[in-house]
């Protein structure tokens, strides 16, 4: 019977409630269980996944029973000749396929600690952003690590990862690729930005209709409207301008120079707007903050897994970067 998706949440959360509250000898059961199944899943088939884990067919169908009866659902559909995952197997394989790898990094993780980490990591984010958080984190990771290579590609286009052979990649959100995991960064509060000779020459907006009259700096450049909260209802503004540049530093020296309006970070504002040099605009406007993510593939090396812990770990060395 199959399975909607409403049905198999509710399951997956009446699993984890369970699970949370089970005997410490049935939790190990159950999590034995599921590092099965994702290796069953990884292998493509039972046989393939029992002969990788040194164990009998009968045992690892016996583990994957095992959950499908906790769950209240069918994971796979198997026969002698074929394998294939049923939706809810589709959606468990993932929490299964996270607690394999974590587990392994876990292990990954203290090997390192037996010897100076060694190895090359490469890495890649844009020339603004990485300039002005990145690169202050890179260079206390190198202080700490001195034995790790660093190859840093500064890059304002989105890369592909893979075939560029880079591990880990610094990117703005929202982020559709599924095939790659990605950690939420910075979550940096931004404002809409413009000079005061820009607004001597058009009247400073009061009114999102205002806005839409207004000549922007369009970045990115496929930007063609901003969402914005305004008096607790969401508003849309058109977004045009004669100037769009696909580079962040190229979009605050265009606003510095009177060239138009543009929403900005408050890592690029502040200090402009304390010197005078930029000016808020319609400061009760709330504009989403700038979503910065730290992505890298579903397997990473050892020097690459450090290197992302040490840029997400909210230490004094990593945070001087951010």
């Amino acid at each position: 019977m199959p399975v909607d998706g409403r049905m198999l949440t509710n399951r997956l959360i009446r699993f984890d409630n369970a699970t949370m509250n089970t005997a410490p000898a049935a939790l190990l059961d159950e999590l034995r269980a599921m590092a099965v199944f994702a290796t069953v899943v990884r292998h493509g088939s039972f046989a393939a996944g029992a002969r990788a884990l040194g164990l009998t067919r009968a045992v690892v169908s016996h583990h994957v029973r095992v959950l499908e009866t906790r769950l209240g659902v069918p994971l796979a559909q198997r026969s002698t000749r074929s394998f294939s995952l049923t939706p809810a197997g589709e959606a468990f394989r993932v929490h299964c396929e996270r607690l394999l790898d974590e587990a392994h990094d876990g292990i990954r993780g203290m090997e390192l600690l037996r010897a100076e980490p060694r190895g090359e990591v490469r890495i890649t984010c844009s020339h603004h952003f990485g300039n002005k958080r990145i690169l202050p984190a890179l260079l206390a990771f190198r202080r700490r690590y001195p034995a790790i290579r660093l190859h840093v590609a500064m890059n304002d286009t989105n890369v592909d990862l893979v075939q560029q052979g880079i591990e880990l990649a610094v990117r703005a959100g929202p982020l559709a690729d599924s095939d790659l995991v990605a950690k939420r960064l910075v979550s940096e509060p931004t404002m809409l930005c413009a000079s005061p000779a820009y607004l001597r020459r058009h009247r400073a907006p009061a009114t999102v209709d205002d806005l839409a009259s207004l000549r922007w700096v369009v970045y990115p450049p496929a930007q063609r409207s901003l969402r914005a909260r305004l008096g607790g209802q969401t508003v849309e503004v058109p977004v045009q301008g004669d100037i769009v540049t696909d580079s962040a530093a190229s979009r605050l020296a265009f606003v510095l120079a009177g060239e138009g309006i543009a929403r900005l970070p408050a890592y690029d504002a502040a200090t402009y707007l304390a010197s005078g040099e930029l000016v808020h605009v319609m400061p009760e406007l709330e504009t989403p903050p700038l979503e910065i993510f730290l992505v890298h593939g579903r397997r990473i090396g050892p020097s690459a897994r450090l290197l992302r812990d040490f840029l997400l770990a909210p230490t004094d060395e990593a945070a001087a970067g951010r």
